[in-house]
This record gives structure tokens, C-alpha cells and sequence, in this order.
């Protein structure tokens, strides 16, 4: 009797090392899960807040490098501001040589926009952003760029992209046009890893959403606010220069819980496993003592 207590005492010390073993082990995987899945999140979000940046800035350069090269078109106009032909011309050149091209409009010295074409595509907000832009310019007349927000124009959410339209020597003069989110998204979509959703949203205000991979806000098939639960998940973000936008990187709540859900499920499968090899050993150990005992 006594020996068969020994091999039980020995099977429950040995189960307990090992659970004691592996549980340590799981808390181990299980933290170093987060901080590397934490880690993946700030890298996913600054990579895409770079492209994002670097690509405004492309876009700036080269709406500055458009008005260079067809100067003499916006000279004209200057002087014949209801040429059509010209204007349309310039809008042509525009659509060919940026593929999300919206609208585009030219203001006068108190930045009001001079042509606008009938189908009012400068919103209030565009003209807000105009005219904050037309002080900054008097203030300095270095400044190149405008602050970058999305305009929620119906049917046609965009940014606007405003440069300084030099003629006869003066930067009063604004050369206002307007993009679609495609190429933002596109870089979101790009960016965005399983188990993570990247969320640019308004750093005015951080719980409106400004566009995602499904689009801009109006293309949405969730709610455009981000609820207060996904915005305590969040801890990896990223102010994007020159804009009101910040990129966020919202993690999949279900996606963490059920990686490590599945490492608990491993422990618990591995204890079973160990504990059942355990009580047929014991089994058989007590069953050949027995043995022995009878054929004594």
C-alpha cells in the first residue's frame, strides 16, 4: 500500500513541475506575442504614414512642377479669365497627369475662387481652406502648403492641394485643385496586415474617421466614429506632417484573444496528455507489483 502511494505521490509532484513549467513558459510566449505583435503595429503604422507623407509631398512637387510647365496657359487665363477652352485644356493636362484628379480652381488676390465650374465643385470647406491658406500666404509668402483634410463634399469626398500661382512676379494668386483618396487608400491597403486595421482619422478630432481600405468616409461600411472601447485598443499611431490626419493602427480584439486562447488550449491539451500518460503508468507499475506480491 505504502508503495503505491509513493508512485502516486511521485506522478502528482511530477504533474505539478510540469504545469508549473509550462504555464511560466505560456505567460512567456504569450508576452512576448503582444510585444511583438505591438511592435508590428508601430512598424505597419510608420511605414504607412511615410508613404502617405512622401506622397503628398510628390503631389505638391509636382502640381508646383505643372504650373511651371504650362505657365503660359495660366498667363492667359489670367488675362481672359473666361476662356473655356483654356480652362478646360488645363483641366485635361491635370486628368492625364494625375489619375485622381477632381477639380481644380484659381483665386483671386483675397483667394475667391475667380472660375468655378457648374457644378459648384468647391464646397464651403474647400473655401474655408482657401482662404486659411490665402492668409497664410500673406503672412509668409514661403508658404507652399495648405493643411490637408478631407473635404465631405457629397459624392465627392477629397483633399485639396494649393500652391502659390505665380504671375507677373506675384504669389497672391492661388492655384487650388482637388483629389480623390485613392492613392491613400491604396497605400493603407498595402499597409495593413492581418489581425490590424489602419484607420486614418482626424487628429482635430480623433474619434472621426477619415478614410480606411474600404475608402473615404462616405464609402464606410461601419459607423464613422470610432466607438470609446477601439479607441482605449489603440496604442500604435502616427501624426501625418502638414495634414490634420493621424493614422492609427486599431488591432482586431478577436484576432489577440483567440492567439492566445490558443496557447492556454496547447497547456491545457499537453497537461492532459501528460496526466494521462502519468495515471497508466502508475496503472501498470501497481498492477505488476500486485503481480509480484500474489506470486510471492
Amino acid at each position: 500500500m505504502l508503495k503505491r502511494m509513493e508512485l502516486f505521490n511521485i506522478a502528482a509532484v511530477f504533474l505539478l513541475v510540469t504545469s508549473i513549467i509550462l504555464i511560466i513558459y505560456t505567460m512567456e510566449r504569450e508576452q512576448e506575442f503582444l510585444d511583438h505583435n505591438h511592435s508590428i503595429q508601430k512598424a505597419s503604422v510608420h511605414g504607412a504614414a511615410y508613404a502617405i507623407n512622401l506622397q503628398l509631398q510628390n503631389k505638391y512637387r509636382h502640381v508646383r512642377l505643372f504650373l511651371d510647365e504650362y505657365s503660359h496657359l495660366f498667363l492667359h487665363l489670367e488675362k481672359y479669365p473666361d476662356d473655356e477652352t483654356t480652362s478646360e485644356n488645363i483641366k485635361r493636362r491635370l486628368q492625364q497627369r494625375f489619375t485622381d484628379f477632381f477639380t481644380y480652381t484659381i483665386t483671386d488676390e483675397n483667394g475667391k475662387p475667380e472660375m468655378i465650374d457648374i457644378e459648384s465643385l468647391v464646397g464651403e470647406a474647400c473655401q474655408v481652406d482657401l482662404n486659411n491658406f490665402s492668409d497664410s500666404i500673406k503672412r509668409d509668402h514661403g508658404a507652399i502648403h495648405n493643411e490637408v483634410f478631407v473635404h465631405p463634399q457629397p459624392f465627392n469626398y477629397h483633399y485639396d492641394i494649393m500652391a502659390p500661382l505665380q504671375t507677373n512676379g506675384v504669389n497672391a494668386r492661388i492655384f487650388f485643385s482637388s483629389f480623390y483618396l485613392n492613392e491613400i487608400v491604396d497605400v493603407i491597403k498595402t499597409h495593413e496586415i492581418p489581425g490590424q486595421t489602419l484607420i486614418l482619422v482626424k487628429q482635430s478630432n480623433p474619434g472621426l474617421i477619415e478614410a480606411t481600405r474600404e475608402g473615404a468616409r462616405d464609402k464606410l461600411s461601419r459607423d464613422i466614429n470610432l466607438s470609446q472601447e477601439e479607441r482605449i485598443r489603440i496604442t500604435a499611431y502616427e501624426s501625418i506632417p502638414n495634414t490634420d490626419w493621424r493614422l492609427v493602427n486599431l488591432p482586431d480584439a478577436d484576432f489577440v484573444q483567440e492567439y492566445i486562447y490558443g496557447l492556454w488550449k496547447e497547456v491545457v491539451i499537453l497537461l492532459t496528455i501528460v496526466a494521462l500518460a502519468l495515471f497508466l503508468l502508475v496503472f501498470v507499475l501497481v498492477r505488476i507489483s500486485e503481480r509480484k506480491e500474489l506470486e510471492r
